[in-house]
């Protein structure tokens, strides 16, 4: 009876022992797979951080890349239409292969080197690749477009899929990124062509508002002439424009006075009985026949449409309509 009591102590002993043993593995084993779970959890959401500030870098350096790329661009268009001496027709699509690809009519242009957005998307590509992530951007528009008289805006259409190489976490958008780019000290290509590259006039903002003062006073319409410098007139071209050589007006429009002795030093040649406003002295644009002569206080080759007599305050002054 007693060695039967004392095998069923045992028995239970063993029993308890086999169970609190069980209970430890599964604890165990519970909290490692916990601990995995977590463990995994904090590489996704590490892995999601790194994506998401990559992205962040991408909308920052977006529109500085559009801008290098696009201000350079404008630049080899102005440099095509001077070396070949004539207007173009398609001005954005040439801007979006310049753009994209750093061409211009299949040929490398060399102010675009290293700085084409193609360059610029590759770049992230290895980038990313350093990170651990594949990323794909494919260009579905450019669009090129004025956002003032001074400055063009650019915006750039993509399709973007970026994703770990491991297969932790992916992203997939599409986005506009979009740069307004100045257009200041690009030349003009009115000038470029007229003079045969001759006289290249540089577009610079004049900060002169009052031309002629209460006494007749004409020294700062003479400082605006002397520097050709620009400013804005909605009956003039925008600078697109001027690329194709078209010369109707724009809510864009800019315009200078030529500076007739540069013109006759560098012995280009001129129509002396048209109106000196760049545009209208460049073309056979009419509509500007008549012109203010023997203007008071004013170089004999100052000629004036009657279009701009009040814009540039000639109307203060004694002059003659020839």
């Amino acid at each position: 009876m007693i060695e039967s009591i004392l095998n069923n102590k045992k028995g239970l002993f063993y029993l308890l022992i086999s169970a609190l043993f069980i209970t430890i593995m599964i604890f165990v084993f519970l909290a490692y797979k916990e601990y995995g779970y977590t463990d995994k959890q904090k590489i996704v959401e590490t892995r999601v951080k790194t994506i998401n500030d990559f992205i962040k870098d991408i909308d920052s350096d977006s529109k500085r890349a559009i801008y290098i790329s696009g201000f350079r661009s404008l630049i080899a268009l102005e440099d095509y239409v001077t070396k070949a001496g004539q207007y173009i027709n398609n001005t954005e699509e040439l801007f979006r292969i310049a753009f994209y690809n750093g061409t211009i009519n299949n040929t490398e242009v060399e102010v675009l080197e290293n700085s084409s957005y193609s360059e610029y998307l590759e770049k992230l590509r290895v980038i990313g690749g350093r990170i651990g992530l594949d990323v794909y951007i494919n260009v579905t528009r450019i669009i090129l477009r004025h956002d003032s008289p001074w400055s063009v805006n650019v915006t750039v259409t993509t399709y973007i899929n970026i994703s770990d190489k491991k297969g932790l976490a992916r992203w997939d958008f599409s986005k506009n990124y979009s740069t307004s780019i100045s257009l200041i000290s690009i030349r003009d290509p009115i000038y470029s062509v007229f003079t045969y590259g001759r006289v290249p006039n540089t577009i610079r903002i004049s900060n002169i508002t009052d031309y002629v003062n209460s006494d007749n006073d004409t020294t700062q319409l003479q400082i605006h002439i002397n520097n050709s410098f620009y400013t804005e007139n909605t009956l003039a071209p925008s600078f697109l424009m001027r690329l194709e050589g078209n010369f109707s007006s724009s809510p864009y429009g800019i315009e200078s006075i030529v500076y007739i002795p540069e013109l006759l030093y560098q012995g280009v040649g001129y129509d002396s009985s048209r109106s000196i406003v760049d545009y209208v002295l460049f073309t056979n644009i009419t509509g500007y026949e008549e012109k203010a002569c023997n203007v008071q206080n004013m170089p004999a080759w100052f000629r004036i449409d009657l279009n701009h007599t009040v814009k540039y305050e000639v109307n203060k002054l004694n002059y003659t309509i020839c």
